[in-house]
């Protein structure tokens, strides 16, 4: 979860700028901060660890965290407080919040039945839910030891993903786009030909340094956390500044983590 949370931290910073570059030295300062991200994250960790309704869970922490600004779909949803709503955005936010959802030790089939379950309050169109599915089944891919090859076939073959990229192409394609097609195969790629928890951090600034970058990190982190220990001075920075200003969001990290190293269940 935190590698998720990391990058959001850091790509919070550089989503509207035009920065692409990889040997940034600093990647944090005084501006940095979480975004919708970090919030979804922990309303979805919430709901696995208690067992409580998706939709509800969204509602009540996005209006927690009234102060931060929510992707277009998701503020539309929220203003409704109407959880019998159902809106159907094909942007990335159900995809971004339901990476967690690969760490449960359940069947895959399963799985992909909650990450359809946690998108459809406001993601409710295909190209939403598939992409929610696909970083859920490479969360669990990556768990469960399988290479690269394997993920992107999987990819390919379920979603119509095709993950033929490189990293000069992607930094001069990608721009400020929210739509799940145009960011959920990138953020997936960058997490999985990157060689440390880091340099997946650093290829997403070099390659979306303009795009939404927020978005596109923390879905990396989060992935690239199941392969790689995360970097260990920018978690302390992200964990300080939550204790700071958002207190909440750092307790669910720790009750998550807790619940998936001590009890094993659901995890």
């Amino acid at each position: 979860m935190i590698g998720g949370i990391i990058g959001d931290f850091i790509g919070s910073e550089f989503e509207h700028t035009s920065l692409k570059m990889y040997n940034l030295d600093q990647l944090t300062s005084a501006k940095s901060t979480i975004t919708d991200e970090s919030v979804m994250l922990a309303a979805t960790a919430d709901a696995l660890i208690n067992d409580k309704d998706f939709a509800s869970c969204y509602m009540n922490w996005g209006h927690h965290f009234h102060w931060v600004e929510y992707g277009p779909s998701t503020e539309f949803w929220l203003e409704h407080k109407d959880l019998n709503y159902i809106h159907e955005s094909y942007t990335n936010g159900a995809a971004s919040r339901a990476g967690l959802i690969g760490m449960l030790d359940c069947p895959l089939h399963q799985l992909m039945e909650f990450a359809k379950e946690s998108a459809r309050c406001t993601h409710n169109h295909i190209e939403g839910i598939s992409a929610t599915k696909a970083v859920v089944y490479t969360v669990w891919a990556c768990r469960q030891g399988k290479s690269k090859q394997e993920i992107y076939e999987y990819l390919m073959s379920e979603f119509g993903y095709l993950m033929f990229y490189d990293f000069e192409q992607l930094k001069n394609t990608l721009t400020f786009d929210t739509q799940a097609e145009s960011t959920i195969p990138p953020a997936i790629f960058l997490a999985l030909e990157s060689k440390s928890w880091i340099d997946c951090i650093r290829l997403c600034l070099y390659c979306a340094g303009a795009a939404d970058t927020d978005t596109i990190m923390s879905i990396a982190g989060l992935i690239a956390q199941q392969r790689f220990p995360v970097c260990e001075k920018y978690e302390k920075e992200t964990k300080h500044w939550l204790f700071k200003n958002a207190q909440p969001i750092l307790q669910m990290i720790q009750e998550f983590e807790a619940n998936r190293l001590f009890c094993k269940l659901p995890f």
